[in-house]
Formats: C-alpha cells, sequence, structure tokens
C-alpha cells in the first residue's frame, strides 16, 4: 500500500520577467486521505471553485487559515523555479527533480507514493522524470479522485508569492495553517 498520496498543482508563472514555473505539493497520509478530502470541503465550504488567494477578503482568508488547520497533512512544500532560462533545459523538471532530491521531501520519495495533479496543467513534458515515473501511479485529474484536496492544492499554489513575500500576515498565511511546511526557490 502506498504509504502517502501526494497532490501536485503546476503554475506557469507569467507575471515574472522570465517566464518561470512553481510547484506546490501537498502531501496527505494514504491511510488519512479520505478523512482529509473530507476536512478540506468543510475547509473550503463557501469558496467559489476558482477562488484564489489574492482575491479574498482578508476576512475570509483569516477564517480559511483557521478551517484548513483541521486537515490532516503529512506537510506541504513550494518550490520557484527562479533561475536563469540559459541555465535549465525543463524549468518544470528542475522543480520536480528539486522535490525529490532536496529537504524533507526527500524522505517521502523513498516509501510507496501516488501522485494526483491538480489544476489541468498538462505534464507531459516531464513524464519521465523520476519523481513521476518512481511514483506507485499517477493520476492527472485529481479533480476527479479527491475533488477538495485538488482545490486545496491549487489554493495553495495561488497563496505561494504572498507567503514567500512575507506579504500577509500570520493569520492570512494559508501556509501557517500547516505544522510542516516549505517554501523556496531554485536559485
Amino acid at each position: 500500500m502506498n504509504r502517502y498520496s501526494i497532490f501536485l498543482a503546476v503554475t506557469d508563472r507569467t507575471d515574472r520577467p522570465d517566464p518561470a514555473f512553481a510547484v506546490t505539493t501537498f502531501v496527505v497520509e494514504t491511510g488519512r486521505v479520505g478523512e482529509a478530502d473530507e476536512r478540506a470541503a468543510s475547509a473550503l465550504d463557501g469558496l467559489a471553485p476558482d477562488a484564489t488567494w489574492p482575491g479574498l477578503e482578508p476576512a475570509v482568508r483569516r477564517e480559511v487559515v483557521s478551517r484548513v488547520r483541521a486537515v490532516p497533512h503529512h506537510m506541504a512544500d513550494h518550490t520557484e523555479h527562479d533561475r536563469a532560462p540559459a541555465r535549465s533545459a525543463s524549468p518544470l523538471g528542475d522543480c520536480l527533480h528539486s522535490l525529490a532530491t532536496d529537504g524533507s521531501f526527500a524522505d517521502i520519495v523513498t516509501q510507496p507514493y501516488t501522485v494526483y495533479v491538480a489544476g489541468g496543467y498538462p505534464i507531459d513534458a516531464a513524464a519521465p522524470i523520476p519523481f513521476l515515473t518512481d511514483a506507485s501511479a499517477v493520476h492527472p485529474d485529481a479533480e476527479a479522485h479527491y475533488p477538495a484536496l485538488a482545490r486545496l492544492t491549487t489554493l495553495l499554489a495561488s497563496a505561494a508569492a504572498f507567503s514567500i513575500d512575507a506579504a500577509a500576515p500570520d493569520e492570512e498565511d494559508l501556509y501557517d495553517a500547516f505544522d510542516r511546511y516549505t517554501l523556496g526557490g531554485l536559485a
């Protein structure tokens, strides 16, 4: 049995001078994924399906942070690709490789895991990356399996810039709802 279920959202960071990617992951122990999806649904109740963190009022952000604390999780991670284009043949591949080899995430990928891709971003170009090929299964349609966890991961992706830039107070920082999280870039 898989030990972890990894929800993955890829963001095309067109707001940057050099086109780049960001990868957001939300990890749940597989034995708790059903419970996590139910609690995520409760935490996101009342939000539009396409809600983004910058589009929410501060009072709503504070409420969501408070409710999301109840979602069982192992960890969250956000990796920005901030390398110069000349240094990278595959920005998305670099982000996925970084996840699999750096920090606390490296311990997760030594255990059996399944990847669920949220947000509908095509990952075909990254298909040969070991992070994906080493997974027990890769589901490109996370919304069909665990819709609330897919939405939460996508919302986390939209909240990352505020967290990295420290633009949101702690009570409005969605990442602050989690016990373990990592925010950073490749550089």
